[in-house]
């Protein structure tokens, strides 16, 4: 509550020109039989706000607050990563909801050389793709689409709580699951304590609800992340 108070002090008219659109336009706009339509919502807000981070991150915050942010996710990631002791060069990592690149470029900046990243909207891949020749990206929705290949990381960051359906959280960790190589790390975030509801396109997984498909995995890790957790478990 302090954060959105203090949103609203700082500029009452854009506050209520967001919450309007979230709570009453884009709802009624993106919404489609209980659930919504991702790829034209993700589709429509890329192209929006282009490779700034609030197309990926906060729109309510600055894109220096929103790069503060995800600077300090990243060094959660990548302390995670270096814990579980990934080998960066040779790992095959998949990346679910790559978004403009943010962890793509940090993963190559760790020598990352086999990597795939998929999304739900292509609008940044020709970008992505210039920028990183030898990676791979592919528009696929973990919700509904077949995923194929053997992973030894594979990363579901601030995507998990975009999933707002029960069967399209299973699909998606069952996608998870098949691709995931033996010893394989599966890490996601965030993972609040208490699952909910929140806005139409977002509904927060609590660590027993995710926990409830991975009965056979061990938790390996888990982190602060911003306000919530990261979570790393391995395939045995």
């Amino acid at each position: 509550m302090t954060g959105m108070f203090s949103r609203f002090k700082k500029d009452p008219f854009a506050f209520l020109c967001r919450a309007f659109n979230k709570l009453v336009v884009a709802p009624f706009k993106y919404r489609v039989k209980g659930n919504y339509d991702a790829e034209r919502y993700w589709k429509d807000r890329f192209t929006r706000y282009g490779l700034s981070l609030k197309g990926v991150g906060d729109e309510g915050i600055s894109d220096a607050e929103n790069d503060t942010m995800y600077q300090k996710a990243g060094r959660s990631f990548l302390s995670l990563c270096r814990q579980r002791r990934v080998d960066f060069p040779t790992a095959r990592i998949l990346e679910i909801g790559c978004g403009n690149g943010f962890y793509a470029n940090l993963l190559a900046e760790q020598g990352v050389r086999h990597y795939v990243g998929i999304d739900i909207t292509d609008v940044f891949f020709p970008e992505l793709r210039r920028r990183h020749p030898s990676f791979q990206f592919s528009r696929l929705d973990i919700t509904s689409d077949g995923l194929r290949g053997e992973f030894d990381l594979i990363l579901m960051i601030d995507v998990i709580e975009h999933i707002t359906s029960d069967t399209g959280l299973q699909a998606a960790f069952d996608n998870v699951k098949n691709c995931l190589a033996q010893n394989g790390i599966f890490l996601v975030a965030p993972v609040p304590e208490k699952g909910k509801r929140s806005l139409f396109y977002v509904r927060f997984w609590s660590l027993s609800e995710i926990m409830r498909h991975f009965t056979d995995f061990d938790v390996v890790a888990s982190v602060p992340f911003r306000y919530n957790r990261m979570l790393a478990v391995r395939k045995p």
